[in-house]
């Protein structure tokens, strides 16, 4: 029991954590880093605190065979940098809210490729869970109101955000057969880091030139919003049930939008309020194992 309680609270923890992305994403934005220098910053230095760590605690988790780096492709470029870059940019046009609202969508994908790549069966359960997400993405992105609160083509990133972070659950999946979650942590964030470096060194060092500050803020959004509750909510999953540990990381889009609201005066309609318990609902309904839902008789 005691367990339970502890990884329930790292769980908890994580979620947290992870709701409060967008205060150092908003911080480093207005200080002139771009999307996709924000995501390599990230990454960057995510790689460089978790590689600094494995490296003295168990330097073995380091060791990968070489025919095993197209995982970590998928895992670093295709979700992690892709996943960033959608998420980051959807922060910079819509409230916190709607960004997290929309990255939450990620279950629907999951179910879908989860049919099509494993052969997994969609029932009524996921598809009215389906229907949630997106008549709740509807409500926050203002389909019902009289303007629509963001334009659609940052519908489309958050979206694409869900899109993306889904994806992690399928190459994660393939990764975990083999390595250990700190393994695949680490080797996510260093590809994701490797492939957007190019694209962003030049905006980063011109940012952290104009602006020294940004390097506490990369730390921060690394160690508080990476890092650290990667460690928490793997740790918190050895004494709970995955599908109940998915159930207590929806706390990130309420922290978020909480976030968003007192730090940056977002707007926070009844259709936005509707919205997040559509959209909370259906993440619930499909993490929850089938044996505990009430059986039909007759």
């Amino acid at each position: 029991m005691i367990q339970q309680r502890k990884s329930t609270c790292m769980v908890l923890g994580a979620g947290f954590l992870w709701g409060l992305i967008a205060l150092f994403v908003h911080q480093l934005s207005d200080s002139g880093m771009g999307s996709l220098p924000i995501v390599c910053y990230r990454n960057v230095l995510a790689a460089a605190l978790l590689g600094g760590f494995l490296a003295v605690r168990s330097p073995k988790l380091l060791r990968i065979r070489l025919c095993d780096i197209w995982i970590f492709l998928g895992t670093g470029i295709v979700s992690i940098a892709l996943f960033n870059y959608c998420y980051f940019v959807t922060l910079q046009h819509a409230s916190v809210a709607v960004a997290a609202l929309l990255l939450y969508t990620s279950p629907v994908f999951v179910m879908l490729l989860a049919r099509v790549l494993f052969a997994e069966r969609i029932t009524r359960r996921k598809l009215f869970a389906l229907v949630l997400t997106v008549f709740g993405c509807a409500c926050v992105t203002g389909v019902f109101s009289e303007t629509q609160t963001i334009p659609l083509p940052f519908v489309l990133t958050g979206l694409g955000s869900g899109l993306f972070y889904g994806l992690y659950s399928i190459f994660g999946k393939k990764a975990l057969e083999r390595y250990e979650t700190e393994t695949v942590t680490f080797y996510t964030f260093a590809v994701a880091a490797a492939a957007t470096l190019p694209f962003s060194v030049q905006n980063c060092a011109a940012v952290l030139q104009a602006h020294p500050s940004v390097l506490l803020a990369g730390i921060g959004l690394a160690l508080f919003c990476t890092v650290l509750p990667f460690e928490l909510y793997t740790n918190g999953l050895s004494g709970i049930p995955a599908s109940r540990a998915a159930i207590f990381a929806t706390m990130e889009p309420l922290v978020g939008t909480v976030a968003g609201i007192l730090a940056f005066g977002d707007p926070f309609s009844l259709w936005t309020a509707l919205g997040v318990v559509f959209v909370l609902t259906a993440i619930v309904l499909m993490n929850l194992p089938e044996h505990s839902l009430p059986k039909r008789h007759g």
